[in-house]
């Protein structure tokens, strides 16, 4: 009754790694890699226990479309201990992306972010992709260039009500070097002037 109530959720949910055919039903796997502050957390784990394993962590590999919002994705670490954790500290990352398009031509009109090794480096959690960017500014908080390589393509439900049979994965990879806020020694507000590489590899079975 767990693995219905859950395949009939408004978004259903797995992540899927890149190995193997390209038929997707053929893999087992699903991952996240975000690396931030030379932190390399990850998450990854078999596509069959997801559900189970998904219903009760706090690590967390979600992608998937709406209409109003765009495309979604959510992405966490929330228990190291959990059997689908890899590497990596506590955080929270989510971004939507209004238009997604196969190729390089694709930013974010959301994106939040949190954790507390992160704002041990930047209380604020303010980003740019711009060095010394004026706080307030649109570009605060928005990543480009995201590159997305397949769409993918929606899964169903088993014809016994019991599975939910994937579907085509979405895959997507962004590196570049962002600068976080730092309290601006010489008056009010922030200065985009701490420098780090952010990196995401994210391979997620389309959601409905």
């Amino acid at each position: 009754m767990k693995k219905l109530l859950l395949l009939s959720a408004l978004f259903i949910f797995a992540c899927t790694d890149d190995e193997g055919d390209n038929n997707n039903s053929n893999q087992s796997n699903y991952f996240f890699e975000f690396e931030l502050f030379d932190v390399v957390n990850r998450v990854q784990g078999d596509y069959n226990s997801f559900f189970n394993v998904q219903s009760s962590s706090q690590n967390i590999c979600l992608s998937g479309s709406a209409d109003v919002l765009g495309w979604g994705t959510v992405i966490s670490i929330g228990d190291i201990s959990d059997t689908n954790y890899i590497s990596g500290q506590n955080f929270y990352f989510s971004f939507v992306i209004s238009d997604p398009q196969i190729g390089n031509d694709n930013y974010t009109s959301q994106t939040i972010l949190f954790g507390n090794y992160i704002q041990e480096q930047s209380p604020n959690l303010y980003f740019s992709e711009i060095e010394g960017d004026f706080f307030g500014s649109d570009t605060n908080n928005k990543l480009t260039n995201i590159i997305i390589t397949d769409l993918g393509e929606v899964g169903s439900i088993s014809n016994d009500m019991q599975d939910f049979v994937p579907g085509d994965s979405f895959k997507a990879t962004y590196e570049k070097m962002v600068y976080f806020a730092s309290q601006n020694s010489g008056g009010a507000g922030f200065v985009f002037n701490i420098p780090t590489l952010m990196r995401f590899e994210i391979n997620s079975i389309r959601g409905l």
